[in-house]
């Protein structure tokens, strides 16, 4: 059996025959519209946030920013996303860092904190009709109105300027909003926001509420509370759907799922995107996360879309599972229609799965074929699916309903090879015989066959260098209220602010009090730089002004982030407490000094704190004065540098991380 294509060329049309070895079965497919569709497509997307995701992404300068985000979003370029998905920041850790609050108060409200909003306006500048989805991971403590759970009208009135800001500051129409990610979640609550969305005259529409799909037995069992919710959305489904949310009759999501590496979980996503509707119905399926730009050595590096964490450089990666994502984005649009199953959607006979989808005049069709294997060790939160174990061959026969298609553009991925380079491949045109075409699958490929012409869009990133080394920063260039460049905050968080004083600006902790957490925020607040492997000499130092009372501290080797209550390494902190002492910890705990003792530190001074650490020993300097020594040694961690505090407001200036002079 063979697939004839017809390949564009400048001059002339020439025939191609792609032959695949031959299975032992052949099957025929219906494709159909003559008795309706199925359900609408509401598309594939990123999740920017869930963990400080898109952090780095921030400090690239604007020619590779700009080449990154069409990878994401341009239209018929790359990945071709219809959903964002993004984190409200809620001054929690959540995966991988910290997003800053629009709050950090309750008397507080900025929005220009974060980079989710310019995340945003770039994606929506590139496709407009983008769909975009806020959720919180957690919230600031105030919120809680001496609570631990923000179910409070304190969490409604944030929740609702965040959703009016957006569209007051960057014109941005939030389309859904959630709750609380895989948290609890309140009847009250859920009813007090969509009160709110209708009396604002807004038209953002509630998800309940992205956890597990035991929202539906909730739901299945009180009418009003499922009357507030508008889609369910899953995590980390398996292509699996409880019984009970069929009887809903609502729209159903994986509205958080993948978890895999840029490149190699490509064979898990490519069968999710198919079996999630084919096996469950869904209609959306949004990765996580959008874009691996976050350091390496923090939990899930480098799962994303695409991979960019190397701002000092420019450089960025892109594996194959973003062109998995095209051979979706590139050939549907949100409101398409899927075709239902049986005449365009099914499980394929010898393992694997085909979707077909068309738009709303029917005179598009795209469908979709994966031939996936098992590859089980590569899935994350899988379950039990149906995959492919052997070549086949597979006829597709469109019927009279279809009867105005006589050609269709075909792109092909072998994910069986690792060359990215052969990934998304144009194959050309198939030429239907009365309304047929056949393919030679193969275990492991994926084919698009569309009325729409697809385009591997393509740029040259910079080489790859490493965080240079001596770094400095008096962070008097950077834009008040954002993050300083390559610091990526772990607990707390940091922003520049303009002191209006001889100090010019300068970069403070701004969180005075712990969260309500999505996970374990750290004891003390602090943001790493660097490189997770530096295990070496380095001299770290920087200016502190605690403002009113508390702890600064910097360190060296920290080897961790993400939820837990901190990470090893070296750290030289100081204490406001009884008139001033300092410290040598092992760990950003702060806790069992290896070494200790007392210096003059009062709160409203500027100090300098320096922490040299050396092949043998460490030294802790104030103001240039030694004060502590004590035998933990550079060959004895590894890690980023890091400065700290106590959940306290404190000031930081002049920072330098350097091999000891």
């Amino acid at each position: 059996m063979t697939i004839m294509i017809l390949v564009k060329t400048v001059f002339v049309v020439s025939v191609l025959t792609i032959v695949f070895s031959i299975s032992d079965a052949s099957f025929t497919y219906t494709v159909s519209k003559a008795t309706g569709l199925g359900r609408r497509f509401d598309g594939i997307g990123g999740l920017s946030g869930g963990g400080c995701v898109t952090r780095l992404l921030a400090d690239y300068k604007s020619k590779w920013y700009n080449q990154i985000m069409d990878y994401l979003f341009l239209p018929g370029f790359g990945a071709s996303l219809h959903i964002l998905k993004v984190e409200i920041g809620g001054d929690v850790q959540s995966t991988d860092g910290t997003e800053p609050s629009h709050m950090h108060t309750a008397d507080d409200e900025n929005y220009q904190r974060g980079y989710e909003w310019n995340t945003m306006v770039e994606a929506k500048r590139r496709n407009p009709n983008i769909t975009l989805y806020g959720l919180s991971w957690g919230f600031p403590g105030w919120v809680g109105e001496g609570k631990k759970l923000p179910w409070t009208n304190s969490t409604l009135r944030y929740t609702m300027n965040w959703l009016l800001g957006a569209k007051k500051y960057y014109n941005l129409d939030i389309d859904y909003i959630g709750i609380w990610n895989e948290c609890a979640w309140d009847k009250g609550y859920t009813l007090a926001l969509k009160a709110a969305i209708t009396a604002a005259g807004l038209k953002t529409k509630v998800v309940g509420h992205d956890s597990k799909w035991d929202v539906c037995t909730t739901l299945v069992k009180d009418p009003e509370w499922a009357a507030a919710v508008d889609v369910i959305g899953a995590h980390y489904v398996g292509s699996a759907i409880a019984e009970e949310c069929a009887a809903l009759n609502k729209v159903q999501w994986s509205s958080e799922d993948m978890s895999l590496d840029y490149d190699t979980g490509s064979l898990c996503w490519a069968r999710s995107l198919n079996q999630n509707y084919v096996r469950a119905n869904l209609t959306a399926t949004i990765a996580w996360d959008l874009i691996a730009s976050f350091y390496d050595g923090l939990p899930y590096s480098g799962v994303g879309i695409l991979r960019a964490n190397e701002p000092w450089s420019g450089h960025y990666r892109i594996g194959r599972l973003l062109w998995v994502s095209a051979h979706w984005g590139q050939f549907t649009k949100v409101g398409w229609s899927f075709l239902k199953h049986g005449s365009g959607v099914g499980l394929l006979d010898n393992g694997g799965s085909y979707v077909s989808l068309t738009d709303p005049t029917g005179e598009q069709l795209t469908i979709i074929v994966e031939t996936m294997d098992r590859n089980s060790s590569q899935c994350a939160h899988s379950s039990t699916v149906y995959y492919s174990t052997t070549n086949q061959t597979a006829t597709f026969q469109l019927d009279t309903s279809f009867g105005h298609i006589t050609q269709l553009y075909v792109f092909f991925t072998d994910l069986n090879i690792l060359d990215v380079d052969q990934a998304f491949t144009y194959k050309g045109i198939i030429t239907l015989d009365n309304g047929t075409f056949t393919l030679q699958l193969s275990v492991g490929v994926l084919y698009t066959v569309s009325t729409i012409n697809g385009t591997k869009g393509a740029y040259d990133a910079p080489p790859s260098q490493p965080f240079p080394l001596p770094y400095a920063d008096n962070f008097d260039d950077h834009q008040v209220y954002s993050e300083a460049p390559y610091f990526s905050d772990q607990t707390g968080s940091w922003e520049i602010i303009d002191t209006a004083s001889t100090r010019g600006k300068t970069m403070r902790q701004m969180v005075p009090e712990r969260p309500i957490s999505w996970c374990d925020d750290a004891d003390y607040p602090y943001s790493i730089i660097g490189n997770y492997t530096w295990k070496q000499p380095l001299n770290i130092s920087v200016d502190v002004l605690i403002e009113k009372n508390g702890i600064a501290f910097v360190a060296l080797g920290v080897s961790e982030g993400g939820c837990g209550n901190g990470s090893s390494g070296i750290v030289f902190s100081v204490n406001t407490t009884n008139n001033g002492s300092w410290q040598i910890t092992n760990s950003t705990q702060l806790t069992n000094p290896v070494t200790s003792g007392i210096v003059s530190i009062v709160a409203g001074t500027w100090y300098k704190l320096t922490l040299v650490v050396l092949q043998d020993y460490s030294v802790g300097y104030v103001n240039g004065n030694p004060v502590g020594r004590c035998e933990l040694t550079a060959s004895s961690y590894s890690g980023w540098g890091a400065i700290g505090s106590s959940w306290d407001y404190v000031q930081f200036d002049n920072f330098c991380l350097q091999s000891p002079i």
